[in-house]
């Protein structure tokens, strides 16, 4: 127990004053302070030790506050963005079925119109058809005209013999 008292009543070494020095150094003879390892139920406190000093924690909820502000600020620009593209598909989908509709309506214009030229060109070769009949009737009626007019010809030179040949005779 004697080693106690010594503790108990030594002085205390400040940490300052064992850095670098040997253990004489250290125990320099104050006995204004000692090694208190627990206070005794008689004496009182000692004042510096009647309530430790509680950390400043005003800077740290500073610092909590500027975070949520912060998260708070992203969150609401990932809301504005998360708009702007929704918006944004909504005009491209729009756009696609827009061009998909005049696509639609530009198939049915060509096939309308691809429908009407085939009428045309049916009518147009109908038509030629038509005239090249019209030519071959012609060309044969023709050909009846050209001998029957070769055979009046005929008749006329062997009924009225020519004046010419008449005279002669």
């Amino acid at each position: 127990m004697s080693e106690v008292q010594n503790i108990l009543e030594g002085p205390c070494p400040r940490p300052g004053d064992s850095i670098g020095s040997d253990r004489a150094a250290v125990f320099d003879g104050r006995s204004d302070t000692r090694l208190r390892l627990v206070p005794g139920l008689d004496e009182p406190a000692p004042a510096s030790q009647a309530a430790p000093a509680l950390p400043d924690w005003t800077g740290l909820v500073d610092l909590v506050r500027a975070a949520a502000r912060r998260l708070r600020q992203i969150e609401a620009h990932a809301e504005d963005r998360d708009r702007s593209c929704r918006q944004a598909l909504r005009r491209a989908r729009d756009a696609v079925v827009s061009a998909e509709r005049q696509a639609q309506q530009a198939e049915t214009l060509a096939d309308a119109a691809g429908r009407r030229a085939d009428t045309r060109i049916a009518a147009a070769a109908a038509r030629a058809d038509a005239a090249e009949a019209c030519a071959r009737a012609a060309d044969a009626r023709a050909g009846q005209a050209g001998a029957l007019a070769a055979r009046v010809q005929a008749a006329i030179v062997s009924e009225f013999p020519d004046s010419t040949t008449q005279a002669a005779a």
